[in-house]
């Protein structure tokens, strides 16, 4: 759901940059109609309670178990890496070569993995990125 201040974050692993982009793009029918994302369609989301203009994803061509890796420079990286060890490891279980994290939003349904035949994706979180 919406809320301010906090950031929700899913690790995955993807076969390519393009199948990111294209596992985030709204479609639109003929009629004009919004056909919501896989992303979207894969946790329950609903689409009205996210804003495209804070969601940060990255693909990264080598994978890495290392959250502070996979975080460095994302918005608000000085309060968020800190507290997203607190809910992981900072060496993660596996390897990933893909972040996505959704700024003032908080995930809060309960599906928490989704592996499909070209991706993988695993909800890890969310942390307040406001001090």
């Amino acid at each position: 759901m919406e809320k301010e201040g906090r950031v929700s974050l899913w690790l995955g692993n993807m076969e390519s940059e393009d199948l990111l982009e294209d596992y985030f793009r709204i479609k639109y029918t003929d009629d004009g109609d919004s056909i919501p994302s896989s992303f979207i369609k894969d946790f329950h989301i609903c689409m009205y309670d996210i804003d495209e203009d804070f969601i940060e994803k990255e693909f990264y061509f080598k994978r890495s178990n290392h959250l502070e890796t996979l975080l460095a420079g994302c918005s608000y990286e000085e309060v968020v890496i800190p507290q997203m060890k607190r809910l992981t490891a900072n060496i993660l279980e596996m390897k990933y070569n893909t972040i996505i994290m959704i700024y003032n939003y908080e995930y809060s349904d309960k599906i928490i993995n989704k592996n499909e035949n070209r991706y993988e994706m695993k909800y890890i979180g969310a942390v307040s990125y406001k001090c």
